[in-house]
């Protein structure tokens, strides 16, 4: 270790600084002084999609982590036992055994004031470690090793929650060797962390950064391993693709309940192109199609990153418009027209006279941040057409949930898409559920800014609403530690709560009724 002030520790700040040099990101243009406009969106689009995938870790909560390894691999778990010697619940397991000890430790660390040594005493009444002598900055630097140290998990502790022999073999998966790797350059080079997030200290610990990690490593993990060429039945892929589309159909089911009538699967014609979901609730239309295409690693050339970005983006949300206007059409031409199911049976009429309003979306998989909230960029619509709405079916999720605990939340939600549409070309946003915030929590802004030509820039902090209703009990399905949320008081929580009139979210008013029935 480089003591600090040192020359060594000078030269090694010195290279740092080169190296971080070097992280830059240089977008190539002509000579002119001033970009032409196809140069500055293409600028725009590179710029923002690669710090979106270098800078935003995969937002979204433990149990739609844990219900998509359940529901894209119980087909495959045979395979997935044969080839890891591990089923699937193992995995799910590990993870929630880790998460638990982490926040044990992290508890402990947050509690601990080390026998109120001097210079944490004398920091906390304001007195800046720059003044500190060097032996004082030396113990300082000891202390927090030491406190590093204590967050570490030891291996006695997951063995006596797991069978050895299965902890074992799952960390063999997911700890990470300390190994030099010459051939690492960039932040933008495959990172091996996000593939095994658990870190070795000293033969005896392990530590866990961000648990968050491990369950999306064991989704990549179990995706790797099922989609060997010689893995049994459907291809994962389509498992996927197929989960994608039945959560979806699953979130507006339960939102629009039996007010709507919806149609999964169905063509505008015997033996046409088959379409996702199809949703008619009073004279409203929802057109919905579904993408599980995968968001790749952008480059760092900007040519060759623009048109990676820009296939993603078509092969996903481009695809799905194409599919959904198809539909639209028809519900905004004059003739009546029907549909049919799989096996070419009729199952509807309609006449477009029927309907006020017709919704376009696209649901993703993936979330493609800044070019998925502003469409504006990549998505090309003919001129007088409404762009969709483009949301993960994460997001989609969190905000429907949250919405239907408010009355009328139907026609607020016709409402929400109105106006969201009307933000398309002037929006500055890398996160849907910011904006879900803005419309759920600060209506009247919400509304006011979607009818304004100005430039709308959101702010990262409004998505911490979901955050905090999660502490007491959001609404999931198989929501974890579901008891010790709702015995929780959060005076905060229960504040936002009364101040915008949140009903209970219904699985968690079910599970007040009946706690006892419950398995959480």
């Amino acid at each position: 270790m480089y003591a600090p002030g040192s020359e060594d520790s000078k030269k090694m700040i010195h290279l740092l600084n080169e190296i971080e040099k070097g992280y830059g990101y240089k977008a190539n243009r002509s000579s002119r002084s001033l970009p032409s406009e196809d140069e500055l969106n293409k600028l725009l689009i590179t710029k923002s999609t690669f710090l979106n995938y270098y800078l935003n870790a995969p937002l979204s909560y433990y149990e739609q982590d844990i219900e998509r390894i359940k529901r894209t691999f119980k087909h495959h778990e045979a395979y997935i036992l044969k080839e890891t010697g591990l089923n699937i619940q193992d995995y799910l397991d590990f993870f929630n055994l880790l998460s638990e000890l982490e926040i044990t430790r992290a508890t402990k660390y947050l509690n601990h004031n080390y026998d109120n040594d001097p210079l944490l005493q004398a920091m906390k009444r304001g007195k800046n470690p720059k003044n500190f002598t060097l032996d004082e900055k030396v113990r300082l630097m000891d202390i927090g090793e030491q406190a590093v140290y204590d967050m570490t998990i030891p291996f006695t502790d997951i063995y006596a929650r797991m069978e050895e022999k299965k902890a074992k073999q799952l960390m063999a998966y997911f700890t990470l060797l300390r190994e030099e790797d010459p051939s690492y350059l960039y932040y933008t080079d495959h990172c091996q962390y996000l593939d095994k997030p658990i870190l070795t200290t000293d033969g005896k610990h392990i530590a866990m950064v961000y648990s968050k990690q491990l369950i999306n490593a064991i989704y990549e993990f179990l995706y790797q391993v099922c989609s060997d060429t010689e893995a049994p039945g459907r291809k994962v892929s389509d498992r996927r693709d197929l989960y994608l589309e039945d959560k979806t159909a699953e979130l507006f089911q339960d939102f629009f309940g039996t007010d709507a009538r919806i149609f999964k699967s169905y063509t505008l014609n015997s033996g046409g192109n088959e379409k996702d979901l199809l949703v008619i609730c009073g004279t409203n239309v929802f057109i919905i199609e579904c993408k599980a295409h995968k968001y790749r690693m952008p480059l760092r050339d900007e040519e060759k990153a623009y048109e990676r970005i820009d296939g993603d983006f078509q092969k996903s949300i481009g695809k799905g418009y194409d599919q959904a206007k198809e539909v639209e059409d028809r519900f905004i031409s004059e003739d009546s027209f029907e549909i049919f199911d799989k096996q070419k049976r009729k199952i509807a009429t309609f006449d477009p006279v029927d309907f006020n309003e017709v919704f376009t979306l696209v649901v993703t998989q993936e979330r493609f941040g800044q070019i998925q909230c502003d469409l504006s960029y990549l998505l090309h619509i003919e001129e007088n057409c409404n762009y969709p709405w483009a949301v993960a079916v994460n997001d989609l999720e969190t905000f429907l949930i949250t919405l239907k605990r408010k009355n009328d939340a139907i026609p607020q939600f016709t409402e929400f898409l109105l106006a969201r549409e009307r933000l398309q070309g002037r929006v500055v946003c890398y996160d849907e559920l910011e904006l879900c915030a803005y419309f759920l929590f600060d209506k009247e802004s919400f509304i006011k800014n979607c009818y304004r030509e100005e430039m709308f820039i959101s702010s990262p902090d409004m998505n911490l609403f979901f955050d905090l209703l999660y502490q007491v009990g959001f609404g999931f399905k198989e929501e974890t530690n579901l008891i010790d949320k709702v015995k929780h008081k959060n005076i905060k929580a229960e504040s936002v709560i009364r101040y915008h009139k949140l009903k209970p979210a219904e699985r968690v008013a079910d599970f007040l009724k009946n706690p006892k029935d419950e398995e959480v």
